[in-house]
């Protein structure tokens, strides 16, 4: 990218659910290392022979395998994705630097699951406040002249328009700017100050009721 910026890519596959299992699916993808790997069905002819399609290769950053078993050892766990994206995520932002991680795929694909998780199988934002707290403190506790303000946004962009989810009677149309030295912002946006991670989960539950039904962004 210009800039100096860097992007990564990983893919997380879920394992079949009970409906797709009842139905007699059969699933088609595979890991290997860093490679998705997608091997298409026989296809049979009015001739009853069956054509053989090769299997389609992709090359990522992370490709996790979709074991349902966590005693499967290609089994990625919550804490696996916290590890490999969140702490550099954090790393780079306590460096200076902006980041985002963003999950992007069709409904039911789990993006919700990797992003916020559900009960105890926390997922990367939650796991990730509450790293950011601990840094905060124990980084504020070495050196008593360094000071920290953790600012939280919750946002929704559907069909091309802007909602603040954190202020409701915000209902309009929130524009996108270009700040010439800080790059693109949300013009009105709500920033509201956060001291631990139960005050920040406490906005996010907020923001959810307001209609933030999608996975939410991170910056």
């Amino acid at each position: 990218m210009s800039g100096g910026g860097n992007i990564k890519v990983v893919v997380r596959c879920r394992p079949l659910n009970s409906r797709e299992i009842a139905r007699g699916a059969k699933s088609l993808i595979r890991m290997e290392g860093n490679r998705t790997i997608l091997d298409p069905p026989e296809v049979q002819t009015t001739s009853a022979r069956a054509i053989e399609k090769k299997s389609q290769v992709f090359s990522f950053d992370k490709s996790y395998w979709s074991a349902s078993s966590k005693d499967d050892p290609r089994y990625a766990s919550q804490q696996t994705l916290f590890d490999d994206l969140g702490v550099e995520l954090l790393n780079h932002s306590f460096e200076g630097f902006n980041t985002c991680i963003f999950a992007y795929g069709q409904t039911g694909s789990g993006k919700s699951y990797s992003m916020m998780g559900y009960g105890r199988d926390k997922g990367i934002i939650p796991l990730s406040t509450s790293e950011l707290f601990r840094r905060v403190e124990q980084q504020a506790s070495n050196d008593p002249n360094l000071t920290y303000t953790v600012e939280v946004s919750y946002i929704e962009i559907y069909n091309e328009k802007v909602r603040d989810l954190l202020n409701p009677k915000n209902k309009g149309n929130l524009k996108v700017r270009e700040h010439p030295s800080l790059g693109p912002y949300v013009e009105d946006l709500s920033k509201l100050v956060v001291e631990n991670d139960a005050q920040m989960m406490t906005l996010m539950d907020e923001g959810n009721k307001a209609g933030g039904c999608r996975p939410p962004w991170l910056t």
